[in-house]
């Protein structure tokens, strides 16, 4: 179970308290105690302890036992050893043997916090030299006598917190050297990557021609001004993208020649390279340790099975930083102030924008193209409007209003004076009646009879 880090009341404090009162165990009695201790359980727990006795134990057995370690390293010292459920005598045996099937590589690795300093060393030989009983300290304190006993007892733990980890390390750096290789060659390798730098610079020598003079390249950096502009709607690398689309399409699809660089710019070289000097120095310091101390098998077999996978790491290793070099100064920049994390984020974020503004001429494109397509059809209609019968009647209607005003404004000598009202009543009934074009054609008088009988045709 987990501890429960209370201030305890010492036995000769409990008289008189509400604690001398109460009944504990009645408690105990009436839950369901195993229910409790699953839920609460902790990974590592020894078998069930009896409160009773354990209550005893403490109070008679608790002032006799004595403490040589600081307060706070025991206590850590204690949770650490329960994690691996192993006595005094077989951790120290595994650490003899570097026996990582019986210890762990992680709880060795939180031993190796527990080296006996000096102090400790000299406090625990004094108790030794006395010949005190044993019994008389702690399982922390007991531990730490056999502990500090091993000889070269962190070269031991060192070279153990190695060989377990040795596998792991070389599958995560593996990938990373891989991908700074992949990218830093595919870069440098690519012709179409090229046009594209080609065309950038032809046009930014062409804006900057009326105030300063042409330059022969710009610094990677330049890749991030390129999709800026003062216009939000079409920005330079619009207009790169479309020429590239129209007149050099066979480098449009210029980022496929470019390989691993999402992965090559997580990658820190820096470290990647010094974990593998690392894993060199735990190499040699194994071959020494089973050469000088002994010939250990389990040592044997390490070093026979992983000495050749090293090898390889560090031919990846000296590859990769060779790679990268000579991209950086093929791109004009300094790798010791432009490691991968720099370089290669600048051409991640180049290709995405470019790809964005490909996007966005296509949408641009096909929205030109539904106008377009819209307005065709705004006029076919209007052109089918005016073939239509119904169309070309109203036109001759208007025609012939407008003929019959002239009409009017040439026979108005004739109309008798004293029929007041005969122009504006003509001018009513060819308001509210239709007529044909050919009822035009008869005079005035004689049309506005016809116009009052004849049917209107369309």
């Amino acid at each position: 179970m987990p501890v429960f880090n209370w201030v305890a009341l010492k036995p000769n404090q409990i008289n008189g308290t509400v604690f001398n009162e109460i009944d504990d165990e009645r408690i105990l009695e009436d839950l369901n105690v195993d229910e409790f201790e699953e839920m609460f359980k902790t990974k590592a727990q020894g078998p069930p302890i009896d409160l009773t006795a354990s209550k005893q134990k403490v109070i008679q057995k608790g002032p006799n036992k004595v403490t040589l370690l600081d307060s706070n390293r025991a206590k850590n010292l204690a949770i650490t050893l329960r994690k691996v459920g192993k006595t005094p005598e077989e951790i120290c045996k595994g650490i003899q043997l570097f026996d990582l099937r019986t210890l762990p590589v992680d709880f060795v690795e939180c031993l190796m916090r527990f080296q006996p300093t000096e102090n400790e060393i000299k406090v625990l030989r004094q108790f030794e030299k006395e010949r005190k009983p044993l019994e008389s300290l702690t399982d922390e304190d007991r531990f730490m006598m056999q502990f500090s006993k091993i000889e070269r007892l962190m070269q031991k733990m060192t070279i153990m917190a190695f060989i377990g980890n040795f596998a792991e390390s070389v599958q995560m750096l593996t990938p990373q050297l891989h991908a700074v290789i992949a990218a830093s060659v595919s870069i440098k390798s690519s012709q179409k990557l090229k046009k594209i730098l080609e065309i950038i610079l032809a046009l930014g020598n062409y804006m900057n021609s009326s105030k300063r003079g042409a330059v022969y390249g710009f610094k990677l950096q330049s890749l991030d001004l390129v999709k800026n502009s003062t216009d939000r709607k079409q920005t330079l690398l619009h207009y790169i993208a479309n020429v590239v689309r129209e007149k050099y399409t066979q480098v449009s699809l210029f980022y496929n020649e470019m390989h691993y660089v999402e992965k090559a710019a997580a990658v820190s070289l820096e470290n990647v390279l010094l974990d593998v000097k690392e894993l060199q120095r735990g190499m040699e310091l194994t071959k020494r340790e089973y050469s000088m101390h002994g010939h250990n098998t389990m040592l044997k077999e390490f070093i026979a099975h992983n000495e050749s996978k090293l090898k390889k790491l560090q031919d990846d290793a000296k590859i990769a930083q060779d790679a990268f070099d000579e991209v950086v100064k093929f791109f004009g920049e300094n790798a010791k102030t432009t490691p991968p994390s720099v370089f290669f984020p600048v051409f991640v974020r180049f290709v995405k924008a470019y790809r964005q503004a490909e996007e966005d001429n296509e949408q641009r494109k096909r929205q030109e193209q539904i106008m377009l397509e819209k307005l065709m059809e705004q006029e076919a209609m209007m052109e089918e409007d005016q073939k239509s019968p119904s169309h070309k009647s109203k036109r001759q209607q208007q025609e012939l209003i407008q003929e019959l005003r002239r009409k009017q404004v040439k026979d108005s000598r004739h109309v008798y004076e004293g029929k007041d009202g005969a122009i504006e009543d003509i001018i009513t009934v060819l308001k509210t009646v239709p007529f044909t074009a050919r009822t035009a054609k008869r005079g005035s008088r004689f049309f506005c009879e016809s116009a009052l009988n004849e049917e209107y045709h369309y």
